[in-house]
């Protein structure tokens, strides 16, 4: 491994274990009226964890993805997506703003809010889910559709300037700088739809 991808690769593990976290913290001071006892550690750890662990590989990956999408010129004339693509110096098609914030908005959708409203959820009930599977999964999957559809106008500006004004090597940072920002809006949305 090449010394720039280390220090990325280090960056990224920061990147998880404080954004992440510090975002869902502002979100439980915001929802207990500033009280810090009313703070949940382990819901802290949590978040920490999955931000270092999960987050830090899976989002920086799905950049690299965007960044690699390159269509052949005709293909991409003829192609119902054609207005998503631009063509790039070498003849070939790359994402454009629209397709890169698209696709980066794809990847955040209700599934993923959802996953991630059920690690909060998880780390607050002391890591048991205390209603049928039947019930669990529907209703984190509805938790995160209305989470994404809350976020939306925020979610595509902000992932327009991650995916357009950032450098690809600083976007898990923007990502996760976003992400912190919706996990404040997160917490305060569990509240507001469970």
């Amino acid at each position: 491994m090449q010394a720039k991808e280390q220090i990325q690769t280090r960056i990224n593990l920061l990147v998880g274990l404080l954004l992440y976290p510090l975002g869902d913290f502002l979100g439980q001071l915001i929802l207990s009226g500033f009280s810090p006892s009313a703070i949940s550690w382990p819901r802290i750890i949590t978040i920490a964890l999955v931000g270092s662990l999960l987050y830090r590989f899976e989002i920086p990956r799905w950049f690299k993805v965007l960044e690699s999408i390159k269509v052949d010129g005709r293909k991409a004339e003829k192609s119902p997506l054609r207005y998503l693509f631009r063509e790039a110096a070498d003849g070939r098609f790359v994402l454009n703003w629209l397709g890169r914030t698209g696709f980066a908005m794809l990847y955040f959708n209700p599934l993923w809010i959802a996953r991630h409203v059920f690690f909060i959820y998880l780390s607050t009930h002391n890591f048991q889910i205390s209603m049928p599977l039947g019930q669990a999964v529907p209703h984190f999957l509805m938790l995160g559709l209305k989470a994404f559809l809350a976020n939306l106008p925020i979610s595509i500006v902000g992932n327009y300037i991650i995916q357009q004004k950032i450098k690809p090597e600083y976007r898990f940072a923007g990502s996760a700088t976003l992400s912190g920002i919706f996990a404040i809006s997160y917490a305060i949305e569990y509240w507001l739809f469970k």
